[in-house]
């Protein structure tokens, strides 16, 4: 173990002083003088220095760095799944943009290693009653950011949901976006009307 370890970390140095970034050598845990000493080596004295089976580096964790990393991994795999589970149910180029920062390039791609294809032209309205079962869901989900990822998990439930129902197939995250955007919109309106 100690000494793939010094080797490990000896290539890692040596990479590092190759590109002139001693910084890392310090960050590794190197002197300067020892970062000197390392830089004349010749090839065998390298070679004889990363096979040792002395160990001379020493491992710690750092615990808070570790939980930081962790739980952000976790949130990463989640926004991951969040964002495939809104491609393949049609989510717009502006609803993923809108939601994780995702360009139109990226968008594309994501789409093509889902599988998903995307109908051309402009996104369908539903008919009346489809439009009623949107708004209906949305009521009974409504988070209070309308912006959050919590309602786009709303919208991707309903989206499902209504789908299965619909006699005409599937319903695209687009149309229920579209649909219960404009819906919170008119409402918005009103009530600055009334005021």
């Amino acid at each position: 173990m100690s000494q793939s370890l010094n080797y490990a970390i000896l290539n890692d140095a040596l990479n590092a002083l190759k590109e002139g970034n001693l910084r890392r050598c310090e960050a590794l845990g190197f002197t300067f003088n020892e970062i000197e000493a390392i830089r004349r080596l010749s090839v065998d004295e390298l070679t004889v220095l990363s096979d040792t089976t002395t160990g001379f580096v020493d491992v710690s964790v750092q615990h808070d760095v570790l939980s930081r990393v962790l739980a952000r991994a976790g949130q990463k795999v989640l926004e991951d799944q969040r964002i495939t589970r809104a491609v393949n149910l049609g989510g717009s180029i502006e609803l993923l943009g809108h939601f994780f920062g995702l360009s139109s390039g990226e968008v594309s791609i994501r789409r093509r290693i889902c599988g998903t294809q995307i109908p051309q032209g402009r996104t369908r309205v539903p008919d009346e009653e489809t439009d009623k079962q949107i708004w209906l869901e949305w009521m009974s989900r409504r988070p209070d950011n309308l912006m959050s990822v919590d309602a786009l998990d709303a919208m991707m439930d309903i989206t499902e949901t209504l789908s299965a129902m619909t006699r005409n197939g599937a319903l695209s995250l687009t149309v229920v976006w579209n649909r219960i955007m404009a819906c919170e919109k008119d409402i918005s309106e009103s009530e600055q009307l009334r005021q």
